[in-house]
């Protein structure tokens, strides 16, 4: 039964990917289709998207036209808000086209499919630890590079002002009390106009990176796992927020570099990126830190 249906990808366009297409992140990608069907209508067809692990995501589009219902051809150009599933992603991606008849049960698929493979547009660092500043010894990393996710504490940064991008530092929150402080963890950059942490003299550092920051922005779990999945993504989510801050100034816990927020950053080689805080907590010798993973374009 299945064999009764059969599916060509056609070459009409130099976008087209009939097998298996390298591209850039930003190109667009066309997935032009003839799906036949032998010996039974088709009712409907199956766009499915898959990529890595992921369960697949299915889209299922209705053929109006009875005249079509055993011959259907059709473009879908990616990227396309219609199919947000199958925005295109560093990396490989699948697709396939499936037939459905009236009942919608599946009829074929013709033993096809397609794939594109973005090449690499962003880098990613999972799980970075940075200190909050250690006042006596400041010895722990508590500045860190977007550029590489490399670490520097108070000692070692002076020599490598122009790698640092943001140090961190915490305050009583807003709704802290005498009997039970609760602190809010904030970022600033060395080119800040008021240094918030007085402790740490960073009149000297130089140069001073000129990376711009968003305000902390909650929620931000999916967005960073699913949304963020190249460099044109990220650039996207970025732009969607004001990124005009040298220092986040959050005064409640929950708001500033809080578990399930981030910050997009612009760094002054004009490359857009994602700060998600997985956590904020202590060592075995309790000493706070936050760990976060980055997202930055190439």
């Amino acid at each position: 039964m299945f064999e009764d249906v059969t599916v060509t990808f056609n070459n009409s366009d130099p976008r087209c990917v009939t097998d298996y297409k390298v591209v850039n992140d930003k190109e667009e990608v066309w997935i032009d289709f003839t799906i036949n069907s032998a010996k039974e209508d088709m009712y409907s067809y199956v766009f499915e998207v898959s990529a890595g692990t992921q369960q697949s995501t299915r889209y299922t589009i209705a053929i109006t036209d009875p005249a079509k219902r055993r011959s259907f051809s059709t473009i879908i150009k990616l990227p396309n808000s219609a199919f947000p599933a199958a925005a295109l992603r560093d990396g490989k991606q699948s697709y396939r086209i499936c037939a459905l008849n009236e009942k919608g049960v599946y009829i074929g698929d013709g033993y096809k499919k397609v794939t594109v493979d973005v090449n690499p547009s962003f880098m990613i660092y999972a799980n970075r630890d940075i200190y909050l500043p250690d006042t006596v010894a400041k010895s722990l990393p508590s500045f860190l590079s977007l550029t590489d996710a490399t670490g520097f504490s108070y000692t070692t940064a002076s020599a490598n002002a122009a790698k640092i991008d943001f140090g961190i530092y915490r305050k009583p929150g807003s709704n802290s009390t005498v009997q039970t402080p609760t602190w809010v963890v904030n970022l600033y950059s060395l080119n800040v106009t008021t240094n918030p942490l007085t402790v740490y003299d960073i009149s000297g550092f130089s140069p001073k990176r000129a990376t711009k920051f968003s305000q902390p922005v909650t929620g931000q779990a999916t967005a960073f796992l699913t949304t963020a999945i190249s460099g044109s993504s990220i650039e996207t989510l970025a732009k969607a927020r004001a990124i005009t801050f040298n220092e986040t100034t959050q005064t409640v816990p929950a708001n500033g570099l809080a578990p399930g927020n981030a910050v997009f950053f612009l760094t002054p080689e004009g490359k857009y990126g994602m700060l998600y805080i997985n956590a904020v907590t202590s060592d075995l010798q309790k000493r706070p830190y936050i760990n976060v993973s980055i997202k930055v374009q190439r």
